[in-house]
């Protein structure tokens, strides 16, 4: 036992200058943003047949220089986009990669490349920087000049390549992180391959001082003092892409807008909603909702009052991907193809309510105020709902299910409402098993479709903004090669499932998008 142990302890000893040396440990605490990625280098092996892809339909940056610069473009200014490119591709963070904000107006950008790429890497940033300065083990060259506001330095020192930017004068924290000191360690709320952060208590002390006054309702300051932290990441697993996010806040700061976020109630279940490309189910208070934006409004002196006491707690949005539409059709529907259901705890009230605000919406379609509000009968299979103009725009419908309504933003959406269940459906079934029960929001998609659509799109749109008829030509090839690409997107991407839980006085939300590498 006693060799395990120390077997154990040489290990630890081993591996503890390669997580001290990692970037987060390295950088000032106290970012307000930061993102983060790793491991690239290993990961881009997943991401071979896409590569392939692009390089057959001539989607490369040399290829997309040839296309849209042409004979313009002189061999120096080619080298001078190749070597900026060899320094924003993935090679030049195949390690590691990092940017932090911090609140005094400072930032880092860090990066490790992987270990075949530093070589190459590390002499073109050499070429670049030209004659630099050694400062503190570090070779930095300076490019802002003396008198100016914001100081910019760049540099490397032991495979790691840093720009660094701050205020002049004082002691900001990214000058700090050259000078040695300031207190090191990044703390990161998630792992992953990529993972993106906002700390919201440094920026609420920023605010703090503007806010100090006798005339701020309390309210306000609750309110920018709940929210802790957001912290999201992506990996790239075997099965697609797996995504995580944390979002903590502080009960005690403003108790009703916490609740809210926090409140532990059950959603619809999927299973009974229409067949569709996304169906998302939530659990979120909107009578509460409500109350919190009325009091909050009234500290401030604003005159305006929301009622949705008629409402209950839970909402969920079908969206889908309407094949064979007309580009210029569908850029006349700003929402798309959806179904939005509310739950209705006085369902006559309720629906009152909404065509009372679409009535107002009418009223401010049309330059005369008339807006052209009519409402028509409406029957799908054995729905029975309303078909509402609202002047020059597209028609809605609304349906009143009892317990619940359902908006409609097209005729295609209201179409979808009589399509059999989505628990009937035999690849839902297949992913059904992964979902918790204690969750306030549910969801499922399926991407194929609205990628084939959006590349179906893209290729019967003609582009408005060229200046001429070459730069006509270039970009309806552009958006010929790109519809391609959506459409190689639509067979590799596949089903995307994700849910929330309440976590003490967090959301935590877990999803999973397949992809078929």
């Amino acid at each position: 036992m006693k060799k395990r142990f120390q077997v154990l302890f040489l290990l630890v000893l081993l591996l503890a200058p390669a997580w001290a040396a990692s970037l987060p440990a390295m950088s000032p605490k106290g970012a307000v943003f930061t993102l983060y990625l790793r491991n690239l280098a290993v990961k881009k092996a997943f991401f071979v047949d896409f590569q392939a892809e692009l390089e057959r339909l001539k989607l490369t940056a040399d290829d997309l220089i040839a296309l849209f610069g042409g004979e313009e473009v002189d061999a120096k200014t080619r080298e001078e986009i190749a070597r900026f490119l060899k320094f924003m591709s993935l090679d030049a963070i195949g390690q590691e990669g990092l940017l932090a904000v911090y609140p005094d107006g400072s930032f880092l950008a860090l990066a490790r490349p992987s270990a075949s790429a530093a070589p190459a890497f590390f002499e073109e940033l050499r070429k670049t920087l030209g004659e630099t300065e050694a400062y503190r083990g570090w070779n930095l060259k300076r490019f802002s000049q003396e008198g100016d506001d914001y100081e910019l330095v760049a540099g490397y020192r032991d495979g790691t390549a840093v720009i660094a930017g701050f205020p002049a004068g004082g002691a900001p924290l990214a000058l700090g992180f050259f000078e040695g000191n300031v207190e090191r360690g990044l703390e990161l709320a998630l792992g992953g391959d990529l993972v993106l952060q906002i700390d919201f208590p440094p920026l609420a002390a920023l605010a703090q001082p503007y806010l100090a006054g006798e005339d701020v309702p309390e309210r306000l300051l609750g309110l920018i003092r709940t929210p802790k932290r957001y912290a999201s990441t992506l990996t790239i697993v075997k099965e697609g892409v797996e995504g995580r996010s944390v979002f903590a806040l502080d009960r005690g700061a403003d108790p009703e807008l916490a609740g809210l976020f926090l409140k532990d109630c059950r959603p619809w279940p999927l299973a009974d909603f229409p067949q569709a490309d996304g169906v998302s189910s939530y659990c979120f208070p909107l009578p509460e909702l409500a109350r919190y934006l009325n009091a909050l409004l009234a500290d401030l002196d604003v005159e305006f009052e929301l009622d949705l006491e008629a409402f209950g707690d839970r909402v969920a949005l079908v969206s889908l991907a309407v094949p064979g539409q007309d580009p210029a059709l569908a850029l006349q529907k700003p929402l798309g193809d959806l179904l939005l259901y509310l739950e209705a705890k006085d369902d006559l009230t309720a629906e009152t309510t909404l065509l009372t605000w679409l009535q107002v919406l009418a009223a401010s379609s049309t330059p005369e105020g008339e807006g052209g509000f009519q409402v028509e009968r409406y029957q799908v299979g054995p729905y029975k709902g309303k078909r509402i103009t609202l002047g020059l725009g597209q028609p809605v419908f609304l349906f009143n299910l009892g317990d619940r309504l359902v908006l409609a933003t097209s005729e295609a959406a209201a179409q979808a409402l009589a399509r059999p269940k989505l628990g009937e459906d035999p690849t839902f079934q297949r992913w059904a098993p992964r979902y918790p029960k204690d969750v306030v929001m549910l969801s499922y998609s399926n991407a194929g479709p609205a990628l084939k659509l959006a590349g179906e799109q893209l290729a019967a749109t003609t582009p408005m903004f060229a200046q001429n008829p070459e730069d006509l030509q270039a970009m309806m090839e552009f958006s010929k090669r790109m519809a391609q690409f959506f459409a190689f997107l639509g067979e590799r991407v596949g089903v995307g499932i994700g849910y929330t839980r309440i976590e003490g006085e967090k959301r935590v939300s877990y999803g999973l998008t397949e992809v078929r590498w």
